[in-house]
């Protein structure tokens, strides 16, 4: 039985098991069924350079390291999100939710020095960035759109918040 053969048994007896074991790791069925496809991908490549002793088990580890991977991308992405959006806050302001003139004026200006920055991305950044802010389309739904990995689209939403936030800095 050659090796190919091997993972497309494996891929019928494993799927379903696997999605199921992501499902209770991860927040939706979307993004188990994308860490699966994710790991027998990892898994056939892997197994087209060496032989694997215990695929299953090679597998499961493949599919766990994705967890945590997303997870903690995740995690960075929060942070990073909540730390860009808190509001200023000032002793002499009595209604947090009411912005003055100035903050108004103020947001208006970075907004459009942000349209700025986003119109200097390159293109796929770019892309990922609007589809994602934009359209409030999900990672793995601009994967498919573009046709990349949900990782990659990770990398591109990324490296367009880096660099908003160095543009705006400066």
């Amino acid at each position: 039985m050659n090796k190919e053969v091997n993972t497309a048994v494996l891929m019928d007896e494993l799927a379903t098991p696997l999605v199921r074991y992501l499902a209770k790791k991860v927040p939706n069925n979307e993004d188990a069924n994308d860490l699966a496809q994710e790991a027998f991908l990892r898994m056939h490549k892997f197994q087209q350079s060496k032989d694997l002793e215990n695929a299953r088990a090679f597998l499961y580890r493949t599919a766990n390291n994705l967890v945590i991977d997303q997870l903690r991308r995740a995690r960075v992405h929060d942070k990073y999100l909540s730390s860009e959006m808190l509001p200023e806050h000032s002793d002499e302001d009595e209604d947090k939710f009411a912005p003055s003139a100035e903050r108004t004026v103020s947001a208006e200006q970075e907004l459009d020095r942000i349209y700025e920055i986003v119109d200097k991305m390159p293109v796929k950044v770019r892309r990922a960035f609007l589809l994602h802010r934009g359209k409030d389309l999900s990672y793995s739904e601009i994967a498919a759109e573009m046709e990349v990995s949900t990782s990659m689209v990770e990398k591109y939403i990324i490296q367009a918040l880096k660099q908003i936030r160095e543009e705006l800095k400066r």
